[in-house]
């Protein structure tokens, strides 16, 4: 029996159904009825009657309801008794990718602490290091872009579907054409991401799979230096197809397309405290 099991269970006795259980907690339908099964398995009971997509606690689950509510309960007074403060004071520390922080956080992050008096500190790193320390415990959650086989180490909830494109000035020739491929970059100055960036490793794929090596003149996690250096058409970059660019830049399809799944995700299994439920639930409402 783990922590993660009796919040699911708890989950569905309030909401009535695995699936809204799933919608609340942000995790698949079958991932919580495996952890409903597992229990029943473990203290072999059965803890609900089912009638089409409802669910109802039996004696058994009743008596199991009270007592998971009880542990459950006892966490959030521990939390209060080590930490030497109340849950409700836990400072949510969340990670944050560098392009998308200057355009989406400082709204998002104004809009939230509108509604909840909850303490937000956000960290900037590439998506291979917020996963790096989100793995360490040094973050509760991070919001990153992911390609989709990524997100099944985690639990996350997705946000949103985007891909890149390429941006260049209004004076250059690329402006004008309908896409363009590596073919087209060959002896093109490049702005690439921080080195560090999961975009990278797929660019050089791509470039690589063309027989073309890309001639970048610098790496930037800084949006502002990006546009700066594009406006003067010093080079051309990628950038996410949702992101607004300001006047002299113009966005150009590339082909092949590279997708990317912007997304929340926080660690599997474990006590989550209520305030990084909180932040996950508004993130979710907000951004979907």
């Amino acid at each position: 029996m783990t922590i993660t099991q009796l919040e699911y269970f708890c989950s569905v006795c309030r909401c009535g159904s695995i699936s809204g259980a799933a919608s609340e907690l942000f995790v698949s339908h079958p991932t919580v009825s495996v952890a409903i099964k597992s229990l029943e398995n473990e203290f072999s009971i059965q803890l609900f009657t089912r009638t089409g997509n409802r669910v109802t606690l039996t004696r058994d689950g009743a008596a199991f309801y009270r007592q998971a509510q009880a542990i459950l309960k006892r966490c959030d007074e521990m939390y209060a008794d080590f930490a030497k403060r109340p849950e409700s004071s836990y400072r949510v520390h969340v990670g944050v990718p560098p392009i998308r922080s200057t355009v989406l956080f400082p709204k998002l992050l104004a809009d939230f602490q509108k509604k909840h008096a909850i303490p937000i500190v956000l960290h900037e790193y590439s998506t291979k290091r917020a996963l790096e320390r989100l793995e360490a415990g040094e973050l509760d959650c991070c919001m990153v872009n992911v390609e989709d086989e990524v997100l099944s180490h985690y639990n996350s909830a997705a946000l949103l579907k985007d891909h890149f494109v390429f941006i260049v000035s209004k004076d250059s020739p690329l402006s004008t054409k309908r896409f363009v491929a590596p073919k087209d970059l060959k002896d093109v100055p490049l702005i690439f991401q921080s080195s560090d960036s999961a975009l990278n490793a797929r660019l050089s794929d791509v470039f690589d799979s063309a027989g073309i090596q890309p001639h970048v003149i610098l790496y930037s996690s800084q949006l502002m230096t990006i546009l700066s250096f594009v406006r003067q058409n010093l080079g051309g970059a990628f950038l996410y197809s949702t992101m607004p660019v300001p006047a002299g830049v113009v966005p150009v399809p590339f082909r092949p397309a590279i997708t990317s799944t912007f997304a929340i995700v926080w660690a599997k299994g474990g006590y989550i405290n209520r305030n990084v439920r909180t932040w996950i639930s508004f993130v979710k409402e907000e951004c979907v």
